[in-house]
Order: C-alpha cells, then structure tokens, then sequence
C-alpha cells in the first residue's frame, strides 16, 4: 500500500486541531481543509490559504488563533485565509527544533522524536512551567501529530490493510485508533492513493495501419486522440462561495502533486504541469504515409492515470513498428524527494 507523505518531506504541509475543527494545512496548495474531527463523515471545508500563511514549518492550534512556526519564530492569526501579525514572536530556546507540536489543555507539546519526549510549556516564548515526559516507542512512529482535545495527543499513520488512520494517546498509556475519513485522507500529499489507488503511467495503441499486399501502398489516415484532463470527483469536499479555492484548478493540482511524488507515496515521480489540463477534448490529425509490403504501423499515446481510470490524455505520440509500447517514458522526472514549496 502507498503511504502518505511525512511532514517532515513536505514542507508546508501540517495538521493541527482546536475548538474550530480539525485542520490540515497544504502550503503547496495554497489552500486548508476543515472538517469537525477527522474520522466523521462531515463534509470538509476548503478554503485558500492566505499567501502570508504559506510555508510554515509548523501550524500550531491556539485556542481560537494559529501559531505559524518559522525557524526560531512565530507569528499570529486568527484566520489562516488572513495576514498572520505582522511582528513576530521568538520562540524560547528550548522550544526550538521539535519535530512537531501541538496546544492542548492550556499548555503547547513539543515533540522530540530523537529523545525520546514530549516537552510541555505554558508558553512558546517563555518556555515557563516546563516538564518533559518520555514518548513510548510505538508512539514515535508518527507521521503528523496533533491534540484532538485537551487531555490526548495523537498521531497519523498508514496501516498496510486499513489506510491512514489516527492513533490517540495518553499520559496513562491508553490508546485508541481511529480511521481517518477518506475525504480528509485525500488532501495530504499521497493521500489520493491511498484511496483511489496508485498512479500508473502507459502507452495506449490508437492506431493500427497495415499493408496486406505485396507492394507499396501509399495512403491517408485519420488519427483521433483524446487529449487533456478527464474530470474526477476526488472527494465530497464544500467550496464556499468566498474564500476557497475554484474545485477544478485544486483537482489539478492536487493530481500534478500525486503524480510529482515518488512510488512509495504512489505517485510517478513526473512532471505534468507541462501538459493539457483542460477539459478532454478530441484531436484529429491527418497522416499521409507510404506502407511497405506487408509493413504494419502502431501509434501510441502516453496516458496517467489514477487507481484503474485514466485521468490525463498527453499530447505525446510514438509510432513502432511493433506492437510492443514505447519504451521511453515522455515526461520530465520530477525532484521526488519533497513536495512543498
């Protein structure tokens, strides 16, 4: 099974939970996603993120405000669609360099993957009322972590047999695990795979050209391709009418991700903002050529698709003799190893 991208290699991307609703914000995207918990069925809200707000290292829930972390900073906001404060707040040194964080019962959570921790201040400036607990091992094995209320923490995984799902925890060892809806699940990076199936690249034959005698045979041929964006409903996501994102361009950018990302995240490792994301439209062209005796002529179109259903018709064509596929592969590779920005 394909796993979802860590927070860690995506740079922007972070979860975070507070009396509004879980969160999960994607820089890439320019966007954030809100739903009341993360296992209910709601409808998730989309809504842009402000240019500001992008690229944090961190989004920490503070009550009704947002802490965007930034080196050995932070700034503000009580609306991530909206300017952060415009001076920033500096982190205390012992509240610098977690892995993740989190604000739960009055206190922020500072997670300390190498050690072993988790760090509990009262206040990321001051770092006062400080205590460290030790973090179990199965624990540590997270790939987001946030507060789903004021007395747990939590993490997300992928379970090989059951997808993404959100592990919760306690200071007295209780732990729960809950299954992560399929709708908050396909805005992470990776997550469209894990609900839809892994991406696949192939040549497709549209074209078959053949001269059964035993001389030359000139002629003109029709060649008709699909080329473009086949549109998929990828998730029951609600765009308000101010203040989203318009839910075609998040479509396509949300598969240029996934096909960006390397096989272990399910995606290609290619490039395809180059190609037409319009809606599928269909191209005729005329070829005139000469066939010799008994010659056979194969085109091939390269096309990307999601689970088991093409989603992009590439403008590349290849012709073989053959009815063996291209070997090559048309695309540009992509640099798979992050997928922020």
């Amino acid at each position: 099974m394909a796993g979802v991208v860590p927070r860690a290699d995506s740079p922007g991307t972070d979860v975070f939970a507070s009396p509004g609703g879980f969160f999960v914000v994607r820089s890439d995207l320019g966007c954030f996603l809100c739903v009341p918990h993360c296992h209910a069925p709601e409808a998730p809200k989309l809504r842009s993120l402000h240019p500001a707000c992008r690229g944090g290292a961190h989004y920490v829930g503070d009550g009704a405000c947002v802490c965007i972390l930034r080196g050995d900073t932070f700034h503000r906001t009580t609306d991530l669609s909206a300017a952060p404060s415009p001076d920033p707040f500096p982190l205390h040194p012992s509240c610098r360099g977690g892995d993740h964080y989190a604000s739960w019962g009055g206190c922020f959570s500072i997670i300390f993957l190498a050690r072993g921790v988790v760090l509990s201040v009262a206040d990321l400036t001051t770092g006062a009322e400080a205590e460290e607990t030790p973090l179990e091992p199965a624990s540590r094995c997270g790939l987001y972590y946030y507060a789903p209320d004021a007395f747990h923490l939590a993490f997300l995984h992928v379970d090989e047999e059951r997808g993404l799902r959100s592990q919760v925890f306690s200071s007295s060892g209780h732990q729960e695990d809950l299954p992560v809806h399929a709708d908050v699940t396909s805005f992470f990076p990776g997550g469209l795979a894990l609900v839809h199936g892994g991406t696949f690249g192939t040549w497709e034959c549209i074209k078959l050209i053949q001269n059964e005698t035993d001389g030359p045979l000139p002629g003109s041929y029709e060649i008709t391709r699909q080329v473009g964006h086949a549109e998929e409903k990828l998730a029951n996501w609600t765009f308000s009418a101010a203040g989203s994102p318009a839910p075609s361009d998040l479509s396509v950018a949300l598969l240029q991700a996934q096909f960006s990302l390397p096989p272990a995240y399910g995606g290609l490792g290619l490039q395809t903002g180059q190609e037409e994301w319009e809606a599928v439209a269909e191209e005729e062209e005329e070829l005139r050529v000469i066939l010799q005796p008994h010659q056979k002529l194969f085109w091939w179109q390269y096309r990307l698709g999601l689970g088991a259903r093409p989603v992009l018709f590439c403008r590349c064509l290849k012709v073989t003799r053959s009815p063996a596929p291209p070997a090559n592969i048309p695309l540009p590779r992509s640099d798979a190893r992050a997928v922020g920005v």
